[in-house]
């Protein structure tokens, strides 16, 4: 009898302890949608996307997927997204019918309980070059300014914020609750837009006012014992070697600081884009406290990225989507990331042409071709060398000693697409 009741109690016990359910977070940045009324599919239009790499003519096809698989159920045998965060460059020049139009499009899953948030980019307020194009023309249209911004967006992190910094668009909200804690998110704006005159600011910065409203932020949450993830437009880290030299446009000015800053205080996680690729760097602060910086791709270019994170107390699960081909374009993908390529290897050949010394013709040809292909494997993320990239590099370097472990790194741990990382 003793033994059956000792049964009854653990099967009980079992029974009552449920796995916690997480929080499903969908990621989506660099969507550079232009409104189907801005655009005939004309010569004009044509011309931007083969000299940009941007296919914003099928921008609002990938969108309208993208949005159906978070809506419907993200994967085979599971729940549908609790939250959508949109990381910045969310039209393709601010234009404000294109601003009108993405909202509407967001729609079907907030009346599904969706909560979406979002932040701008450097292409989204105050854009002096907000154009429609119609045949082989185009034709200046309205942009927003940052009050217009707020308007438009106040359903998607303005109304359900709990604090708002005056000196910028960053605010706060919490995003998930429970009876021992609670999660924020800090949506952090580091664009210049006040600064623009004839064209936009790539570069990032947070004002001193706003660094001090952060700080402020994350010094409560560690009173109250809140989670914070943060969202940015902008890098907070290197995503690859000596990116700050190479491309420091991509990441917020004073980013080791501001790294530290935010490890140090708490922030677990940050959700940035402008980059257009997909890579996940651990930040590891000199006091050991640690930061991840989740890079999402772009929607408007080849490898057309989308994620899913599934948020626990003490860590996350992320997936990572692609977008392959559309019923209007069977072969979006891989003519986007032909088109990436060829763009890669004009860009890096003008580069080589400018330096103070001169290469020989078949190092730079070699040179070419081997950026361009480093190029698209950054992009895409969990970078692999191919046998073939590896022997081009061998003679590049002129080294039959070139060994793969170590002596040629392109990507910084963890795994890029689809990994638990924990805090």
């Amino acid at each position: 009898m003793v033994r059956i009741i000792f049964l009854i109690i653990l099967l009980s016990i079992a029974a009552s302890i449920k796995p916690s359910q997480p929080l499903r977070i969908g990621i989506i940045t660099d969507i550079h949608y232009l409104s189907e009324q801005l655009m005939d599919g004309g010569s004009a239009l044509d011309k931007y996307m083969q000299s940009s790499g941007r296919m914003i003519k099928y921008t609002p096809y990938v969108l309208d997927s993208v949005l159906y698989h978070y809506k419907e159920g993200c994967k085979e045998d599971d729940a549908n997204i609790d939250i959508l965060l949109v990381c910045g460059d969310i039209t393709k020049d601010g234009e404000k019918q294109s601003h009108l139009d993405f909202v509407e499009k967001l729609k079907p899953l907030q009346k599904k309980g969706v909560n979406i948030f979002v932040i701008p980019g450097n292409h989204d307020i105050n854009m002096p070059n907000a154009v429609e194009y119609k045949e082989d023309k185009t034709y200046k249209v309205d942009n927003v300014s940052p009050e217009e911004f707020e308007k438009i967006y106040i359903d998607c992190g303005y109304y359900q914020a709990f604090k708002r910094d005056t000196a910028s668009l960053s605010y706060a909200a919490v995003i998930s609750k429970s009876s021992k804690s609670e999660t924020w998110l800090l949506a952090i704006d580091a664009a210049r837009y006040n600064e623009y005159t004839t064209h936009s600011i790539s570069r990032g910065r947070i004002l001193p006012q706003t660094e001090k409203w952060i700080v402020d932020l994350l010094v409560e949450a560690k009173e109250k014992n809140a989670q914070v993830i943060g969202m940015m437009h902008w890098g907070l880290v290197e995503h690859f070697p000596m990116q700050s030299t190479l491309m420091k446009e991509y990441l917020v000015d004073y980013w080791q600081r501001l790294a530290k800053l935010f490890a140090d205080n708490g922030m677990v996680a940050i959700f940035t884009g402008h980059s257009h690729a997909n890579d996940i760097t651990r930040f590891l602060s000199p006091s050991g406290t640690q930061i991840y910086d989740i890079e999402t791709g772009a929607l408007t270019s080849y490898p057309f990225s989308y994620r899913v994170v599934d948020l626990y107390p003490s860590s996350m699960n992320i997936s990572t989507f692609n977008i392959k081909s559309l019923p209007q374009n069977q072969k979006l993908g891989e003519e986007s990331k032909t088109l990436l390529y060829n763009l890669t290897k004009a860009t890096v050949k003008n580069k080589l042409n400018n330096l103070p010394f001169e290469l020989p013709i078949e190092n730079k040809e070699l040179f070419t071709d081997i950026l361009a292909q480093v190029f698209l494997l950054h992009v895409g993320g969990d970078e692999v060398i191919s046998e073939k990239l590896k022997e081009q590099i061998k003679i590049l370097m002129n080294a039959d000693n070139f060994q793969e472990d170590g002596n040629f790194e392109l990507d910084f741990p963890p795994e890029d697409n689809n990994v638990t990382i924990t805090f």
